[in-house]
């Protein structure tokens, strides 16, 4: 009679057993398709920074720092060029020979950069720098200053909210 007894409830055991089992979810392994998937990085647009770059200065040095500056920003996703009445930092970029008898030597410049919320509202000050260009270093400076544009920006991103 104990037999009888165990038995039945093994066999009672194993039936609500396997009654749980497939009711339960059960995992799969993900399949691993055919063809891998195509690398397409998003651009990330909440991080482009409209700027404006203005220069004033008839010197060649300058001339070619803003080209330089305008060209690094264009190329780089950090930036957006615009000159439109939006929300923006504006760099504000002054030059001059440093010798006027020998223009070609290397020019002194100073740099200003603002946040204009709209062009009815006041510029607010952000950073202010300044330094001499020479025709060796126009490519690193500009570099430079898109860098420190871009840290101007991460510093005061909260202003484009």
């Amino acid at each position: 009679m104990k037999r009888l007894l165990c038995f039945v409830l093994i066999c009672i055991t194993f039936t609500v057993l396997t009654a749980f089992a497939e009711a339960a979810p059960k995992t799969t392994k993900a399949t691993q398709s055919a063809q891998p998937k195509a690398d397409k990085p998003a651009v990330i647009t909440s991080r482009t920074t409209p700027i404006f770059i203005e220069q004033k200065g008839a010197d060649n040095l300058g001339s070619m720092l803003a080209f330089e500056l305008k060209s690094t920003c264009n190329t780089t996703s950090l930036f957006k060029m615009t000159g439109d009445d939006v929300p923006k930092i504006t760099v504000m970029l002054t030059t001059m020979s440093e010798f006027t008898d020998r223009p070609t030597i290397g020019s002194v410049y100073s740099i200003v950069w603002v946040f204009s919320e709209n062009a009815n509202n006041l510029k607010y000050y952000l950073a202010q720098d300044t330094g001499i260009v020479t025709a060796e270093n126009v490519t690193m400076l500009a570099t430079s200053i898109a860098n420190k544009t871009d840290q101007i920006a991460l510093q005061y991103g909260y202003l484009f909210e």
